[in-house]
């Protein structure tokens, strides 16, 4: 270390000095020792070694008191010297380098990696800390991490037959569409056991098999009916709720659900409130779709949780049911195109009712159109959720200015209410 603080001061950083010339200088046994001390010196901070093509720039650093460096004490162990002699380990001939930090012999000091500590009664100064002293150590602690407890009992690797592995449709994915079909029939034509991931299986109290994970390899195995046995991976549950819990934990870590298929998991899993969400869709004499896609629909059928949690969250009960009640009997046996929109145009006129607001003439002018005919006035909407339910919101209201007050006045004018077609209407409530 003395002599390459001397070769930076005198030479700068930009040539630092070869490896054969800090052997010979430094009375080192080899250059390949030269190049592992400098290695140690390096790790442990005490200098910077700058690659500059074939040659290399060296920056030494202040001098460490600190001797509890384990790489220090490796080459202090490697390199031992007599600690009483009193010359440098260079040339006996050469006049010691003194450190400009230390104003010692550091040649002796460094290579031996280790400086003397100071008595507590020596000196007043506090030793000074190097620059890797605030570092945390990088060894591997001896303490071993406690981890949570495991969860569950270890689960069994079993070949079983596709005719023993049953579905739960109150948490799985529905297969009716096309592409679960075309994913279907993919997995069938190229079976490839090599692809064939273990089925995640449920064994439930009474010794049935119920997949949780798989089910389109089980329907492929299924529609080939050549495959004599899946690979699964059985556990034990503790009810079907904890399968479908478990479901949801699975698909929601491998991939996005879709927002359907993530209700009915909750359904099944517990969630309370899906489960109020499910109960004021039925009591309004609705049931909740599987399908996301509005050409799947069918009448009766709610597709728009997504929107009724938003506004259950924030009002409450009451609210949702009132404009879910008033859907079901506006536009029974019909397929609700505009479901989403026309719920939440219902309670934003609940919430904040224009003055002199009357629900039952609300309720006569819905009756003036069905639902596609009233979805027709949001073809032009380009925004979201709340951009197309604001738009509806207001297509209501005029319809309902031409509503008469006395429902006897409105018998047989149910055609003419809103005179003119959706375009010149979306123009009106644009303008």
């Amino acid at each position: 270390m003395a002599y390459l603080r001397h070769v930076e001061n005198t030479k700068g950083t930009m040539s630092g000095p070869t490896d054969l010339q800090i052997k010979v200088q430094a009375e080192i046994a080899s250059e390949r020792r030269v190049q592992e001390i400098l290695a140690d010196l390096s790790d442990a901070r005490r200098i910077q070694i700058n690659r500059q093509g074939r040659g290399r720039a060296i920056v030494t650093f202040a001098d460490r008191f600190d001797d509890s460096d384990e790489i220090s004490a490796r080459i202090r162990a490697q390199k031992p010297l007599d600690p009483n002699k009193a010359e440098s380990p260079r040339n006996s001939t050469l006049n010691p380098q003194k450190s400009a930090a230390s104003g010692v012999d550091s040649a002796q000091k460094e290579l031996i990696g280790i400086a003397r500590p100071q008595s507590p009664g020596s000196s007043g100064q506090k030793a000074r800390k190097s620059a890797i002293s605030s570092r945390p150590e990088t060894r591997a602690s001896t303490t071993r991490k406690k981890w949570p407890a495991a969860k569950g009992m270890p689960p069994s690797i079993e070949n079983r037959n596709p005719a023993e592995l049953n579905l739960d449709d109150s948490y799985q994915r529905s297969t009716d569409n096309g592409a679960s079909r075309a994913l279907i029939t993919k997995i069938a034509n190229g079976w490839d056991w090599r692809m064939c991931l273990p089925l995640v299986v449920s064994k439930r109290d009474d010794g049935t098999l119920w997949v949780i994970d798989g089910q389109h390899r089980l329907a492929a195995a299924k529609l080939r009916g050549d495959i004599p046995f899946l690979p699964c991976c059985v556990a034990v549950y503790g009810s079907v709720a904890d399968e479908a819990a478990m479901f949801v934990a699975m698909n929601r870590t491998r991939k996005a659900m879709n927002r359907l298929d993530d209700f009915h998991a909750a359904i099944a899993s517990g969630d309370s409130e899906a489960i109020v969400i499910a109960r004021l869709i039925t009591d309004a004499g609705f049931t909740v779709s599987r399908k996301t896609g509005s050409q799947s629909w069918v009448p009766g059928e709610v597709a728009f949780t997504s929107a009724i949690a938003k506004v259950l969250r924030k009002h409450g009960e009451k609210v949702c049911a009132d404009a879910l009640r008033t859907m079901a009997e506006a536009f029974p046996d019909e397929v609700l195109n505009a479901g989403a929109s026309m719920f939440t145009a219902l309670t934003k006129l609940a919430i904040s009712p224009p003055e002199a607001y009357d629900p039952d003439r609300m309720f006569r002018t819905l009756l003036t159109r069905n639902q596609r005919e009233w979805a027709s006035f949001l073809n032009e909407t380009k925004g979201g959720g709340d951009d197309r339910a604001m738009q509806l919101r207001q297509v209501l209201l005029m319809a309902y200015e031409e509503v008469p007050d006395d429902p006897d006045a409105a018998t047989g004018c149910a055609d003419d209410a809103l005179p003119g077609s959706a375009e010149d209407w979306s123009e009106v409530v644009d303008a």
